[in-house]
């Protein structure tokens, strides 16, 4: 199966080098085209063929029969998620999963201002005289597609299912059915509520460990491409410096690692924090890896410093002991977590008095990572350590059924794991269950308010109400302020600019002094009606 394992790992260099053409093609040119967007989804195609047809890979395992039935259950869950990502019922455009109504409505405004012809480096579409401080890699590539003639909805789902794809094989590869397990059904005892009510529902929704495959895999579209990547580097890396090789090129784990930076900024980090492990730990590959380190430094800190604005978002990083605890005491962990800790806990003694250099180089870091993020926030919104915390899990899940949990009796491993992975289970299906679909906007509201923005310059500011669904944003259109929402969790210093918008909408005194300093000639009312006022050109 080594050239199944070559494909995945061609797609993915596909995707890596098509959005690197097309950021080196719209900073020569100042923005994307359809000519740019034909140049680097070729050459990416070329360089993912050469990966497939002129690189080896070892042979993968036949997969189990636990396995198969973990990779058909991915399959069916992934089916239903992204085949309904967004959906047409009568003039309706909905989403299945309320988790996704505000991340879908950014990606749909990222994704058609890319392809606009925005110059590069873009400012942000959601505010004012701000650069955009995003991973940008999936958006982009997404920009590529409708450039080339695919809808963008259906370029977001067609990407949603072969992300979906390339992270089950990635899964399977890096730690077998119960990796899959531990991002499909990872949970605490919220779910066993089912017993008392006897129905199925997200029962974790309002916690803050949620099920990750619905609040993050499905949401967070850089997961798409960052997760399969991320796990072919960490199964590479425990082959190549702890095993007998991988047979995934350097050139190609170097080329993975430096843009990762452009779809997961968080990706990166905890794999870095992995590579300092193997480092510690694997004394015989230091040089290799000091080689390896010293010559990703400056483009993956370019591709940080493109991500970030010039380094100018703010980060949110400060002191937060018990992370999301507030005051839930021992309950929040109970309730969230379950024996998950615990679990985790006995795997470190285990590791630390018995464990090889291969078990500390990557558990160690992976745990290390649970404990600064209950001890730091690292964004304005601290529900966002999550997107470390999946790393430091994933990591961990190979490791704690290696070694604690498949030695074990056959009876108490299975009570382990439903423990383990039942409520997630609950969650999943409840989350995923035909009572759901959002509204998101009317298609015709949409197709009127494409219409009277025909009179407006391309790339001109609109004043708008910022709603997170607001046709304009919707529409790729850049505004003085977007939703409140996206604006303070990416960071973004907005409270000016904010005040401002209102005296703008209001007709407050001073409005088209501030219209000026806002560089806006344009008014999208509530009604959706476009107003223009004449205060200088923007």
């Amino acid at each position: 199966m080594s050239y199944v394992g070559r494909i995945m790992t061609g797609l993915l260099v596909l995707v890596a080098v098509a959005v690197s053409g097309a950021m080196g093609w719209a900073f020569a040119v100042g923005g994307l085209s359809e000519t740019g967007a034909h140049f680097a989804i070729s050459l990416g195609a070329a360089a993912g063929l050469f990966t497939t047809w002129f690189t080896r890979e070892d042979n993968a395992p036949s997969p189990t029969a636990w396995d198969a039935l973990l990779l058909v259950l991915f399959a069916l869950a992934s089916l239903r998620a992204f085949i309904w990502l967004i959906y047409s019922v009568g003039d309706e455009w909905r989403v299945l999963s309320p988790n996704n109504l505000g991340d879908i409505s950014i990606h749909l405004q990222f994704i058609r201002y890319f392809a606009s012809g925005v110059g590069f480096w873009p400012e942000s579409p959601i505010l004012t005289g701000s650069p955009l401080v995003y991973p940008l890699g999936m958006d982009l590539w997404n920009s590529l597609l409708l450039l080339s003639g695919m809808p963008v909805e259906r370029g977001l789902i067609w990407t949603g299912l072969i992300g979906s794809t390339l992270t089950a094989w990635s899964l399977w590869r890096w730690g077998g059915a119960f990796s899959i397990a531990a991002l499909l059904f990872n949970g605490g005892l919220a779910g066993f509520a089912f017993f008392s009510t006897w129905t199925i529902t997200d029962f974790q929704t309002e916690l803050a460990w949620k099920n990750l495959f619905l609040t993050m895999f499905v949401t967070q579209r850089g997961l798409l491409y960052a997760l399969p990547c991320g796990l072919l580097l960490l199964r590479a890396w425990r082959e190549d410096f702890c095993g007998n090789g991988s047979g995934v090129p350097r050139a190609i784990q170097f080329l993975l690692y430096v843009t990762l930076p452009l779809f997961s900024a968080h990706a990166f980090l905890a794999l870095s924090f992995i590579l300092a492990g193997l480092f510690t730990f694997q004394p015989t590959s230091r040089k290799s890896l000091l080689i390896f380190v010293g010559a990703s430094l400056l483009p993956a800190s370019g591709a940080i410093y493109l991500v970030t604005g010039g380094f100018s978002a703010t980060s949110g990083l400060r002191w937060l002991p018990g992370w999301m605890q507030a005051d839930g005491g021992l309950h929040f962990w109970i309730l969230n977590f379950g024996i998950t800790l615990p679990l985790l806990l006995i795997l470190l003694v285990m590791v630390a008095i018995r464990g090889d250099a291969r078990s500390r180089s990557f558990c160690f870091p992976a745990l290390g990572i649970f404990a600064i993020g209950f001890l730091f926030a690292f964004a304005p919104w601290e529900w966002d350590n999550t997107k470390m915390l999946i790393w430091a899990w994933l990591v961990c899940a190979p490791f704690l059924w290696q070694i604690l949990l498949a030695p074990l009796p056959n009876a108490l491993r299975a009570i382990l794991c439903a423990a383990l992975f039942f409520s997630g289970a609950v969650s999943l299906i409840g989350g995923l269950d035909g009572r759901h679909g959002y509204k998101l906007i009317n298609r015709s509201e949409l197709a009127a308010t494409e219409l009277a923005l025909q009179k407006v310059p391309r790339g001109s500011r609109i004043a708008i109400e910022p709603d997170y669904n607001n046709p304009v944003m919707l529409l790729g259109w850049p505004v003085i302020c977007g939703y409140e929402g996206h604006l303070w969790s990416h960071g973004l210093d907005y409270k000016q600019q904010w005040q401002k918008l209102q005296n703008i909408l209001k007709s407050r005194p001073g409005w088209k002094r501030d219209a000026i300093h806002l560089k806006t000639n344009w008014v999208f009312r509530k009604d959706g009606t476009l107003e223009f006022i004449n205060v200088g050109t923007p």
